[in-house]
Formats: C-alpha cells, structure tokens, sequence
C-alpha cells in the first residue's frame, strides 16, 4: 500500500487523519477523502523504481529558482552534501502530471536519480525510507540556496569534490534517523495528536 495525503487542506492543517492509504491502481484502501489527480505519477514511479519508499515534491524557494533556470545547482558545501543522491535536472515537464502516459514517461527520465529539479515546476526528491528522503529534501534546498547566493557574490564558487561529498553521504541514514526522531518529539510535544490516527488496522 501507498500513503498520500488527501486534497482539501493546508499543510500546516493536516493531522494524521488527513492521509489515505492507496493501492498501486489509486483505490482508496484506508481512509476517506479526495485525491490529488497528479497521485499518477508518483504510482507510476514507484513502478519503475520498487527501491523507492518516499518520494517528495515541492516547491521550495531556492529549489524552484534553478527549476525557472533549468540549471542543477552547483553542489559547494558539506551541509549540502549529507543526505547523498544523485541529482538530475529534468526539461522535459509540460504542465501539470495528471494521465498515466506522462506520468509514465517522467517516471523513465527520472532514471537512477535520488533528486531531480524540474523544469519550470519544482524539485523531486526520493529515497529508501522517509526519513532520508527528509534529509535529502533539506540539504538539497540548502545546497540551492548556497548556490544562489555564491552566484550572488558575483565570483565563482568551489565546488565540493565528489569523493569528499562521497564520503560527507556515507553517515547520511544516522543522520536521517536522528533528524526524524528530533521532529518528532517537537511535533509530539506541540501537538500530541498528531502522530496518531483513527483508522483502524486491516
């Protein structure tokens, strides 16, 4: 089964019962409530990559500007480089993911890839359980922001070596582990609830 969150609220809204879990054809399983119609491609990638547990899009700040640019942003400090991956730059996106050929077809570019920036739309991060995609998700925006603001300085930057950032990844699931168990005793301890549910187990 697959959990995704249901259309119809804000983020900072959403509680545990504000997720459904999902088959791999899009039937409601567990749960009530609308889906998002673009829940394609992430079926449809999950299909073509059974290794991954979690994928996450958004559309943060700095990530989204090198999406506007259609440029991978260059990769210059450690921080940047702890939740590991490879990243990628997709140019192909043409609009909003919503039938299952485009889906299918975006799913295939994504290749081997751990993260992606998509052009003229957001970032895509994915990983081996919800936690490290977390922390990818987190240092790839920190990666884009220094980026941005290395370019800003107006003077090139150094770029972090592969076999350093290699070597920075290699503690990368501790670390995931030790991010998600923080965020969730803040989380437990700002809002007991919530971290359960009311669905009842089949």
């Amino acid at each position: 089964m697959i959990i995704v969150p249901r259309v119809g609220k804000f983020w900072a809204e959403m509680t545990a019962n504000d997720f459904v879990r999902i088959d791999r054809n899009a039937n409601v399983i567990e749960g009530e409530g609308p889906l998002n119609p673009t829940i394609v491609f992430h079926l449809e990638l999950h299909k073509a990559r059974p290794d991954i547990v979690c994928a996450l899009h958004n559309h943060p700040p700095y990530g989204t500007i090198w999406a506007c640019a259609g440029l991978l942003p260059p990769l210059y400090d450690q921080t940047g480089a702890n939740g590991g991956g490879k990243a990628v730059v997709y140019g192909e996106y043409e609009g909003v993911v919503s039938t299952r050929d485009n889906a299918a077809n975006l799913a295939r570019a994504y290749g081997s890839a751990d993260l992606a920036v998509l052009t003229g739309h957001g970032t895509l991060i994915t990983a081996h359980s919800p936690a490290l995609a977390l922390l990818r998700a987190m240092c790839f925006e920190h990666r884009a922001r220094k980026a941005w603001e290395v370019k800003a300085l107006g003077v090139p930057g150094v770029a972090l070596g592969e076999d350093i950032a290699g070597k920075v990844a290699t503690g990368a699931d501790l670390y995931a582990d030790m991010l998600m168990e923080n965020y969730a005793r803040t989380v437990a301890t700002a809002t007991p609830a919530a971290l359960y549910d009311d669905i009842t187990p089949r």
